[in-house]
C-alpha cells in the first residue's frame, strides 16, 4: 500500500529561523561602525543612546515582530491540534499558564547567565560558568531521550529546576549585586506574558474570528487612554504584583500575536485541504497556476517589505504611501485564482493589506512610527509586513522548495531556545576560553570586516543550533 504523503508548510520554520538567525546578526555585528540602519533605528551608533524623538524603522526593528507572529500563528498549530484530539479547553489553559511560568524562570535564568552579569575576577570562569549553564537546561527543557516513568521524569525535572535556581543563586555578580529575579531576559519575559495571554485568547475564540479580532481594539483604547493620568487604563497598565512575571504593558504585543493566530487558522486550512487532496486519489485536477503571476508576486511582496524600510527609515511617507498601494493593488490582481495554493496566499494578503494600510494610516499619530517606546503604527505595519513575509517564504520554501533557503532557516526555527542563548551562552564563551575571539575584536575597526564578525559568529550559532535539531535534542516548555 502505498503511502500518502502529508503536506507541511516550511514557511513557518523559516520565518522564525529569520527571526532568530537576524536577532543574531543584529547582536553580534560590530557596536558601533556600521552605518545607522545597520541597528535598532532609536539607538545610532556610534554610543547607540536611546533617542525616542528618532522616528523610523530598520530592518533589525522586524526582528521581534516576525517572531512574535510566528509564535502566534504556531498556536492552531499546536492549541488546535490538541484540542481536536480531545484534550479540553481547561487543560490547554493549563499547560499554556504551566509554559509561561517556565519561560518566566528561563528569561531569569539566562539573564544571570550572560558573562557581563557575572563577577568573577578571572573572566574566564564566568565564561566556563556561563556554557556549563547552558549544559544544565538541556535537563530542563529536553525530553529525556530514557525511557523513564512519568512520576520519575516529572521528579527529575523538578530537581533539575531546584539545581538551575541554586546554579544562579550562589553566583558572584557585577559589583557584588546579589541574585534578583528582577535581572530577567526583558524579551523573553515579554514572550512568556504575551505567549500565555495570547494562547487563553486563542483556546476560547478558536472557533470566533471575530470575537478574537474585537480584542484588538479594546487593546488599542487601553493603551491609547493609558497615557491619561487618573484613568482607569492607566491603573491597569501600571498595575503588577511581580514586575519580574508580569505587566501589562508587555500586551501591547497581542497586535502582533493575534494577527498571527489568524495566519495561523489559514495555514492549517489550507494544510489540511492539501492532505486531503494528497489522500483523494479522484481529486479533480486544480487549475494550471500562473508561474509567472507567482513569481512576480513573490518579488512584490520582498520590495513591499523593503520598500516600507526604506522609506519609513528615511521618512518619504507620501512616497512609501504611493508605492505601497500600488504594490498592494498589484498583488491583489495576481493572485486572485481558483487554485487553492494562490487562495491561501490572498487570505494571507488581504489581512497583511489591511493591517499594513491601517498601521500606515496611524503612522503620525504619537510622533511617528517608532519601536521604543512602541507606537500603534509599529505593531500594526509590522504585523501586516508579518503577514507579507510568510506570503514570500511560502511562495519561495513550499511552492518552489528553496532547500538552499529553507532547509537552514528551518533547522533554526524548529529549535529557537537553544538558537536564542547559543551566541552569549556557547559559541561567545567558547571562542573566549580558547583565545580565538580575539581575531574577531580586531575586526571591530573596519565596517566591512565588523559586518563579517556578524557574519561568522551567526553561522557559528546555527551550526550549534543544526546540530541539536539534527541530533532531536530539543528544548521545549
Amino acid at each position: 500500500m502505498q503511502t500518502i504523503k502529508q503536506a507541511r508548510a516550511h514557511s513557518l520554520d523559516a520565518l522564525r529561523g529569520y527571526a532568530i538567525m537576524t536577532m543574531i546578526l543584529s547582536a553580534t555585528e560590530a557596536f558601533s561602525i556600521l552605518p545607522r540602519w545597520m541597528y535598532h533605528a532609536q539607538v545610532p551608533p556610534p554610543n547607540h543612546i536611546f533617542t525616542p524623538t528618532i522616528f523610523g524603522i530598520t530592518w533589525v526593528d522586524l526582528i521581534f515582530p516576525f517572531f512574535l507572529f510566528s509564535m502566534g500563528a504556531a498556536f492552531p498549530l499546536s492549541l488546535g491540534r490538541q484540542y481536536a484530539k480531545g484534550v479540553s479547553k481547561q487543560e490547554l489553559c493549563y499547560k499554556s499558564v504551566l509554559r509561561w511560568l517556565k519561560l518566566c524562570f528561563f528569561a531569569i535564568y539566562i539573564q544571570h547567565l550572560f558573562p557581563y552579569m557575572l563577577g568573577y575576577s578571572n573572566p574566564k570562569i564566568g565564561y566556563a560558568v556561563a556554557f556549563c549553564g547552558f549544559l544544565l537546561m538541556f535537563p530542563m527543557f529536553m525530553k529525556s531521550p530514557f525511557h523513564i516513568k512519568k512520576p520519575w521524569s516529572t521528579v527529575i525535572n523538578g530537581a533539575c529546576y531546584l539545581i538551575g535556581f541554586a546554579w544562579i543563586y550562589f553566583q558572584p555578580y557585577q559589583n557584588g549585586k546579589p541574585f534578583s529575579p528582577n535581572d530577567t531576559d526583558i524579551i523573553i519575559l515579554i514572550l512568556a506574558n504575551v505567549a500565555v495571554i495570547g494562547s487563553i485568547i486563542y483556546i476560547y475564540t478558536m472557533d470566533n474570528i471575530h470575537a478574537r479580532l474585537a480584542v484588538l481594539p479594546i487593546l488599542i483604547g487601553i493603551i491609547l487612554s493609558a497615557g491619561t493620568n487618573g484613568s482607569w487604563a492607566k491603573a491597569v497598565m501600571d498595575f503588577t504584583p511581580f514586575n519580574w512575571l508580569y505587566e501589562f504593558r508587555f500586551l501591547e504585543y497581542l497586535l502582533i500575536i493575534i494577527p498571527g493566530t489568524i495566519a495561523g487558522d489559514l495555514l492549517s486550512n489550507w494544510l489540511n485541504e492539501k492532505n486531503a487532496d494528497n489522500s483523494d486519489q479522484q481529486a479533480t485536477k486544480l487549475p494550471q497556476k500562473d508561474e509567472r503571476h507567482i513569481a512576480i508576486a513573490m518579488l512584490l511582496c520582498l520590495l513591499l517589505i523593503i520598500t516600507n524600510l526604506v522609506c519609513l527609515y528615511n521618512r518619504f511617507m507620501v512616497t512609501n504611501l504611493i508605492i505601497s498601494g500600488t504594490i498592494l493593488t498589484t498583488l491583489h490582481f495576481l493572485l486572485k485564482s481558483e487554485d487553492s495554493d494562490m487562495r491561501f496566499w490572498h487570505k494571507l494578503y488581504t489581512y497583511g493589506a489591511y493591517l499594513l494600510m491601517l498601521g500606515l494610516c496611524f503612522e503620525a499619530f504619537q510622533g511617528g512610527i517608532r519601536k521604543d517606546d512602541v507606537t500603534i503604527s509599529y505593531l500594526l505595519v509590522t504585523s501586516g509586513l508579518a503577514f507579507i513575509a510568510l506570503i514570500f517564504l511560502s511562495i519561495l520554501c513550499d511552492y518552489y522548495h528553496c532547500k538552499l533557503v529553507s532547509l537552514p532557516l528551518e533547522m533554526i526555527g524548529k529549535n529557537p531556545m537553544i538558537a536564542y542563548v547559543s551566541d552569549s551562552l556557547v559559541v561567545i564563551p567558547l571562542l573566549m576560553l580558547t583565545g580565538i575571539y580575539d581575531l574577531f575584536t580586531m575586526m571591530d575597526h573596519n565596517p566591512w570586516l565588523g559586518f563579517l564578525k556578524g557574519i561568522i559568529l551567526t553561522a557559528l550559532c546555527m551550526l550549534v543550533t543544526t546540530l541539536c535539531t539534527k541530533l532531536k535534542w530539543f528544548w521545549k516548555t
